[in-house]
């Protein structure tokens, strides 16, 4: 029983361990972000009295952000604090800038992609760190106001839980600058502060609008009897009621009070829309009394994504509504006309108090800053703040990633931009379907691309032609209609793949599966309703005043289909409330194969393991019913029976999805609300695995070609490109390791991870990144000295030695004017885990220092080939091989590669003895200069002078001296060093090609260099010891050669 216990306390240890460890010990793997640099959705956006040029914008899943330029470029400014990615206010104390305060989660509550929040953040360096100041079960805020003359005196509107009532929610004062909160305003569990009003003028008058919603998988209720208005005269410490001529049936609602004019307070109010009771309303006795000033439709509708009002702060009648457009009255209320945005479905909006023309507006696009009343804003297309919902991937090279971005078309974006430095604008274009779509395709050839949208549109997409044909089961006009009287209830994301097995096949979801052959030209129902159905939650989509009914609230739907990658006719579905399915002969009878006891939740994904056709895996959430609880389950029977496999996914991070290392069994992934976990044994245990990733929703995994792909609900699209290296984790063995790398291309582009990645954050201001151009080496080393240094050899498959890297940086290296040779690449030696990229390269060949050469020193890169690393540490050595692979678009014929390397190795073999040896002689006559400075003699300085003349002489046909910056090369013409390299770096090429231009241009160099060389060789040989003879006779000493 001893022994036992024992033994299980070390299981433990080392289960403890390597929970901790893992995430750390895996640091030089970088995750980076490629985009695309396409705004997705905000909800609040401020900006900074007295500073024009800067703004803070709170995105739904990607954080808080910056700009100090008007919106020209934006930074993330809560990665490394927030532990959450929603924002649903944020606010600037006007008496001092420097303090700010964010509240999480968004406050224009949606069924699909919407994230709750942790309370309260403050900062008191205007951005550069954050404290986390309470407020944690509110969940959702829309607004903070700070007092104008005292940051200490803070005010937070909470909404509360979006799916359950609870009691954190209302209307919180702080005096101790969020330190500590009371509730001063609290009506129900149900109904939470949709809006907060400050008089400019009196600080201690404020206005509260109270909501009672709540939304439930099927519907959103918005109003109830828990909604009204509010004042406080108090400083917000007690409230009343200010309803006098508003409506009885009252849903969201949102007040604003005017800075130019205390006494006119304007309303909008959801109420009845059948009675159209709804409409802005006003008071000009301070909301003592109100009437209705406009009952257009466009201010109310759609009430619970948007009613949101607000007062021109110089200008008592210059009004905005936002909603699915932006609207602007300048007569009080009574008419409106839109004004043109960046990006529609607008949500919030400040205006500059010392200058009406200038605002910050945030929307579904993200926040775009004016000048010039709106007339023009700036842009949205340099935020990576994109929400995606699904991945998919086609295989070619570089491989590409579709899927659809929330309120914007889909989006095929590759994976790198070969032949750049980034993935910018040209690397990613439109595709079919919309916001919601999943994206199917031929993988091989993807050129027609299915795809869909909400409500059960569909269409197939020619991606050369970029024109569409509209393939819709049943092309029946399903909005506004109840759930239960649409004759195919389509998933918000309903689902479409592409066969496996059979090309031309294509598959999608609604209650049913349909199948097409022929592109959409027929369909056929292939299973019957495989979701629970439940009639009493297939009503409108939402009440009781205002009817949702484009497809979000549609419940009792297939939220995934999923084919065998295995075997043929092997189908499973996952519906979104809560039945997994399963075909084995291609649908003409299914399975019930549920988890057994799970209740109503959302079958968010599946995965079948690639190594075994009966491991599955299903990712189920409950966070429609306020439940954040992670639901994973695997089944390795064909779903005969399942386990739980949730052990280490803390609650809070619910779950989204699941995947299974393409190479290593057992390797899983999940993505949740929190960010990545991972599992090194099935689902056992799990742990962070989140890198540089940032704290954002993760709505998709695919792990692809080496690669983990990744999409976020709110900071677009990411890659981990070495998850090769996942593969090989042991944590119980340490010491030296030496880990075989992904196969790498022979291709040419530009990234930050080609060189040390250290400080590499993952993401760039304006493109996406890259990955390394190179074979990525990952090596473990144990504490080592200072002194002790390590060096890799580089071997081809014939065990000839290409190259040696060394931790010894080279202490006779001087830069100069970048016109000379780079540093020789070093490999760093730190305890644990190093990463070094090779760039596939011959060594570097050597310049001539304080001389300016326009050229390129890097040796050529090497053929498509195995090679062999061999690292030695210390007096021990480890090695592995790694692929160079040729990039598939190539065409070259065979022999090509050999002829192009023998060349270009003896071209830089030459020109390394060439600038070798100019180095040698030119140490030689600085050498000389000095020494001739001591010598007396007559006939020994003349014989010196002689000999430093002709030395001097052959370097300058050798080299220009007089070169020494950039443009230097128009004024100074080459000499005879420059030519030869500059044949060098006209030869090579990314895809190699010997051209008999060049054979000829080195035939003439070569017998050129051939008397250069001898005149040197002359100098080494004979002339320089045949002098130091004499100066040795002389007794003056000797030249070093």
């Amino acid at each position: 029983m001893k022994k036992q216990l024992l033994f299980l306390m070390a299981v433990l240890v080392t289960t403890i361990t390597f929970a901790q460890n893992a995430n750390d010990y895996f640091q030089p793997l970088k995750f980076r972000n490629i985009g695309p640099f396409r705004g997705g959705r905000s909800v609040t956006a401020m900006g900074v009295i007295g500073d024009p040029m800067t703004y803070y914008m709170g995105t739904t899943g990607g954080g808080l952000w910056k700009t100090e330029s008007a919106g020209q470029r934006w930074e993330n400014v809560s990665d490394g604090f927030f532990e959450l990615g929603s924002v649903g206010a944020v606010s600037v104390s006007a008496s001092n800038p420097n303090i700010v305060y964010v509240g999480m989660g968004e406050h224009a509550p949606r069924g699909v992609m919407t994230s709750y929040g942790d309370g309260v953040y403050k900062s008191t360096d205007a951005g550069h760190t954050w404290k986390k100041m309470g407020l944690e079960k509110t969940q959702h805020i829309s607004r903070i106001i700070i007092h104008p003359t005292n940051p200490d005196i803070v005010y937070v509107a909470a909404q509360g839980a979006l799916f359950e009532g609870n009691p954190e929610r209302g209307v919180y004062k702080s005096i101790d600058g969020g330190n500590t909160w009371t509730n001063t305003l609290f009506v129900n569990n149900l109904t939470g502060a949709s809006e907060l009003s400050m008089d400019a003028n009196y600080p201690e008058i404020m206005y509260a609008a109270m909501w009672e919603h709540q939304r439930k998988p099927n519907m959103v209720v918005s109003g109830g009897v828990g909604s009204g208005l509010y004042k406080s005269t108090d400083s917000g410490d007690t409230w009343k009621k200010i309803h006098k001529g508003l409506p009885e049936e009252k849903g969201k609602m949102a007040i604003a009070v005017s800075a130019s004019n205390s006494n006119k307070v304007y309303a909008l109010i959801e109420s009845d829309s059948d009675a159209d009771k709804g409409g802005l309303f006003v008071s000009n006795d301070a909301g003592e009394s109100w009437s209705m000033i406009s009952g257009d439709n466009r201010l109310v509708q759609r009430a619970w994504y948007y009613i949101e009002v607000f007062v021109d702060p110089n200008d008592e009648d210059t009004v905005y509504v936002l909603s699915a457009p932006a609207l602007r009255s300048e007569d009080g209320g009574k008419t409106w006309e839109n004004v043109e945005v960046a990006h529609g479905d607008t949500h919030d909006l400040w205006i500059n108090p010392n200058n009406s023309n200038n605002m910050v507006l945030a929307d579904d696009g993200g926040a775009s800053v004016s000048f010039d009343y709106g007339k023009t804003w700036s842009t949205q297309s340099n935020m990576p703040t994109a929400q995606f919902y699904r991945i998919n991937v086609d295989n070619l090279f570089p491989y590409n990633i579709y899927g659809g971005q929330q309120d914007n078309t889909s989006v095929k974006i590759a994976s790198m931009s070969t032949g750049s430095s980034s993935i910018t604008t040209r690397d990613w274009t439109d595709s079919a379907g919309g916001e919601s779509a999943f994206l199917a395709f031929d993988p091989d050839n993807p050129r027609y691309v299915m795809g869909g949208q909400y409500l059960g549109t569909v269409e197939i997409m020619d991606m050369e032609s970029k024109a569409s044909t509209q393939i819709m089961q049943a092309p029946i006009q399903y909005l506004g209609r109840e759930a239960r009287n649409m004759k195919y209830l389509f998933n918000w994301n309903a689902p479409i793949i592409a066969s496996i097995h059979e090309l031309g096949i294509f598959y999608h979801g609604a209650q049913y599966v349909f199948r097409t052959r022929d592109m959409g030209v027929t369909w056929d129902k292939i299973s019957p309703d495989l979701t629970r159905d439940i009639d009493a939650k297939q009503g409108n989509g939402g009440g009781p005043y205002t009817n949702e009914a484009v497809g979000a609230e549609n419940y009792g739907t297939l939220a995934y289909i999923l084919e065998s990658p295995h075997e043929k006719g092997h189908i499973w579905t996952g519906s979104d409330d809560g039945l997994v399915h399963l075909t084995k002969n291609g649908g003409e009878s299914w399975e019930n194969v549920t988890p057994k006891g799970l209740k109503e939740c959302l079958i968010n994904a599946i995965e079948v393991s690639p190594h075994d056709p009966a491991t599955a895996y299903v990712a189920t959430t409950r966070y429609k019913f306020n439940d954040y609880t992670p639901g994973l389950y695997k089944t390795t029977d064909y779903g005969k029976t399942w386990t739980a496999i949730n052990s280490g996914i803390p609650y809070g991070a619910f779950t989204r999805v699941v995947r299974e290392d393409e190479f290593k069994k057992d390797l899983l992934y999940a993505g949740t609300e929190k960010g990545i976990y991972a599992s090194w044994n099935g689902g056992k245990s799990w742990e962070p695995f989140q890198l540089n990733l940032p704290k954002t929703p993760i709505t998709d995994l695919k792990v692809h070609k080496g690669d983990l792909v990744v999409a976020t609900s709110g900071r677009s699209f990411w890659i981990l490109d070495d998850v090769a290296a996942l593969g090989q984790y042991q944590p119980s063995k340490k010491g030296l390791q030496l880990l075989k790398p992904k196969d790498a291309y022979n291709g040419s582009w530009g990234s930050p991870l080609n060189g040390n990645s250290d400080k590499f954050t993952g993401s760039d201001a304006f493109e996406g990144i890259n990955p390394a151009n190179g074979v990525v080496l990952y090596y473990e080393l144990p504490k080592l000295k200072d002194s002790t240094a390590i060096t890799l050899e580089i071997l081809d498959a014939k065990g000839k030695l290409i190259r040696t890297i060394t931790s010894e940086k080279d202490p006779t290296y001087t830069p100069h004017n970048g016109g000379g040779a780079p540093p020789a690449p070093v490999l760093s030696k730190e305890e644990g885990l190093n990463r070094f990229v090779w760039d596939m390269k011959y060594p570097i060949m050597p310049g001539i220092p304080g001389v300016y050469i326009e050229a390129g020193f890097g040796g050529h890169k090497v053929s498509p080939d195995t090679y062999t690393f061999k690292l030695m540490v210390d007096g021990q050595s480890v090695s592995t091989t790694g692929t160079i692979k040729e990039v598939p678009t190539y065409e070259t014929k065979p022999g090509q590669y050999d002829e192009y390397d023998a060349f270009m190795t003896v071209a830089e073999q030459e020109l390394t003895k060439m600038h070798n040896m100019i180095n040698q002689l030119h140490a030689v006559q600085d050498n000389l200069k000095e020494m001739l400075k001591e010598v007396s003699d007559p006939a020994v300085k003349k014989e010196g002078e002689k000999l430093l003349a002709d030395m001097k002489a052959w370097d300058e046909e050798m080299i220009q001296r007089k070169s020494q910056a950039y443009d230097d090369v128009e004024n100074f013409p080459n000499k005879f060093s420059a030519e030869y390299i500059f044949m060098i770096n006209q030869t090579s090429s990314t895809i190699p090609r010997l051209n008999k231009s060049s054979k000829d241009r080195k035939l003439e160099l070569d017998a050129e260099w051939a008397g250069l060389k001898s005149r040197g060789n002359q100098f080494i040989n004979t002339a320089i010891p045949a002098y130091n003879k004499v100066l040795w006779e002389a007794g003056i000493g000797a030249l070093r050669l």
